[in-house]
């Protein structure tokens, strides 16, 4: 091999290794955008996190049927990444502690970690049946979940189930939309244009309509419809997720127990001339 063929086979060489070493970072840094094991995706718009779960038992009741199990499973994502994660965390487990069956109440003020407040559900139950005799089921759910992170926005869902005696239990929805990068709650009037109040009901009644198959004259209040009232309009309980714009009403907020929450969901075209121009394209 001539000098001038062995320079331009060594060049060529050390092309191949720099092109190898270039795809290696890059497939790394892919594997570490991924989703793996429940945790969250991480960069300069989004925020890292953990799926956190609790359970506890009772020990006298591991035996028996579901139904009449009890127990408190509990399990809600935990985020990292600095102050706008601790004040994400610090939202989201403030609602698990006031806002469901396993608030102790009575002016508690102690623990209020989602561990202590799963033993205190516990405890609760013991209460419970040396005053009232056996309890024929004590139970609590909690399943948390991340709707979106992406962009700059989080959207979390905090999904609860509880029956603590009586003729049925209790469950609900809860959603949360955060700044990725400041932590701070966004509520709807962050979301939308200054005067998007009524043409954003407007949408939600004609969606519930044609959700229920009603026209636009048919009362909302009927047997059809369902509704306390001859309205619909948009509430606080809204997430912003891949599919568009999404309000969520509980059982007793607009209907009876009997027919269940309702979910309506705005596609991003639907709204495009009330939702704020950062919040397109998600």
């Amino acid at each position: 091999m001539n000098n001038h063929n062995r320079v331009w086979f060594i060049s060529l060489f050390l092309a191949c290794i720099v092109f190898i070493a270039s795809a290696c970072d890059s497939n790394s840094a892919k594997g570490l955008s991924g989703v793996s094991s429940g945790s969250g995706i991480s960069s300069a718009d989004t925020l890292s996190y953990e799926m956190q779960r609790i359970e506890k038992h009772d020990g006298n009741m591991k035996a028996a049927a579901n139904d009449n199990e009890v127990y408190c499973k509990c399990s809600y994502p935990v985020f990292s990444g600095g102050k706008p994660a601790r004040l994400v965390n610090g939202t989201l487990q403030s609602w698990i502690a006031d806002s469901t069956a396993i608030a102790p109440g009575n002016g508690y003020t102690g623990d209020r970690s989602v561990g202590k407040l799963a033993a205190n559900f516990l405890e609760e139950y013991e209460r419970a049946k040396k005053e009232l005799g056996n309890i024929p089921g004590y139970q609590f759910d909690l399943n948390g979940s991340v709707l979106m992170n992406r962009k700059g926005v989080l959207t979390v869902s905090l999904a609860t189930e509880s029956y603590t005696g009586g003729a049925h239990g209790n469950y609900g929805t809860r959603f949360f939309v955060f700044d990725a990068r400041s932590g701070k709650r966004l509520a709807v009037r962050s979301l939308f244009k200054a005067g998007f109040e009524d043409r954003l009901n407007r949408l939600i009644d004609s969606r519930y309509r044609q959700m229920k198959g009603l026209s636009q004259t048919d009362r909302l209040d009927s047997e059809n419809g369902q509704l306390f009232e001859n309205f619909i309009r948009f509430n606080d309980n809204v997430a912003l997720t891949s599919e568009g714009v999404t309000f969520f009403y509980n059982i007793y907020e607009i209907a009876a127990y009997v027919f269940g929450p309702a979910e309506i969901t705005l596609s991003y075209s639907d709204v495009a001339d009330i939702l704020k121009p950062e919040f397109m394209g998600l």
